[in-house]
């Protein structure tokens, strides 16, 4: 009988909890129930999906408290990132921006992944949080995208006699054309060939097919186009910000632009655009 016990004590914790069921205590004036939902937050015993319900839960309730334990969700070392989602949804909607810096960090050690949903979840978090700090990591992270989408655009050339668009070097699914020797075909970033010989999918780790158009999504437009957004979030916080990117350092000639069209949705005063496709302020 005591071992029984015993163990229904060290397994409570770990049981089925009911976080729903605390946050409506919470909400009948029970505030001590605050306390437990970010301890589910901030415990690795607990089940996954607990864990993300609780971070929506504190981003509901919205206390300026919570904003510790879900900074340090941002750094949790389980591969799955949706938990890091939930929180960073949550700190956006708390606002707290002592978080900007944080989720500049994860911006910052997402960007050897493929997962673009925790950047883009970071980026709109950013928009709502406003200040300084967030225009900040906003404006470099719009650089940034600008930088991959001047990449990509060289990756298609044109004809020197027809001037048509043509995909130089790269043939399907970005592949490098067999060289004359028969070589085996390399994709940018991979390596040889990973779709086989003929074009035929290879399993993936998890006995799934690795399918070539898996390869073709190039999630840098959908990015920069909420990074934009955000910065205009920010609001006039952001305005000197852009300012002093613009004056110390060189920008592309489309960037300089975009910045300028930020200013202009920010103030309601759109920036003169001219003919040779730069900008002057407005």
């Amino acid at each position: 009988m005591y071992r029984i016990a015993l163990v229904a004590v060290v397994l409570a914790p770990l049981g089925c909890t009911n976080v729903n069921q605390m946050h409506k205590l919470y909400q009948e004036g029970d505030h001590a129930q605050l306390d437990r939902i970010m301890e589910i937050v901030s415990r690795h015993d607990y089940p996954y999906a607990t864990r993300r319900k609780a971070a929506r839960i504190l981003g509901e309730i919205g206390d300026p408290r919570a904003v510790p334990v879900l900074k340090m969700a941002l750094q949790d070392y389980d591969q799955r990132t949706t938990l890091k989602q939930d929180a960073l949804r949550a700190l956006g909607t708390i606002g707290d921006q002592s978080a900007a810096l944080d989720i500049g960090r994860l911006l910052d050690r997402s960007l050897n992944t493929a997962d673009a949903e925790l950047r883009m979840a970071a980026v709109e978090a950013l928009g709502q949080l406003g200040g300084t700090k967030a225009a900040e990591i906003l404006v470099k992270a719009l650089g940034y995208y600008d930088i991959l989408t001047l990449r990509s655009e060289q990756r298609t050339r044109r004809g020197v006699f027809t001037g048509e668009e043509r995909p130089f070097p790269y043939g399907p699914y970005g592949r490098l054309d067999a060289d004359s020797t028969g070589g085996p075909r390399r994709y940018p970033n991979v390596g040889l060939d990973p779709f086989g010989e003929g074009g035929q999918p290879r399993v993936s780790m998890f006995g799934t097919p690795i399918e070539p158009t898996q390869m073709e999504y190039d999630p840098t437009p959908e990015e920069r186009t909420l990074t934009h957004q955000a910065i205009t979030a920010v609001g006039t916080d952001a305005i000197p910000v852009i300012e002093n990117y613009l004056d110390s350092l060189r920008v592309s000639p489309t960037l300089r632009r975009e910045l300028l069209v930020i200013i202009g949705e920010i103030t309601g005063v759109p920036p003169a655009i001219k003919a040779d496709s730069t900008a002057s302020r407005p």
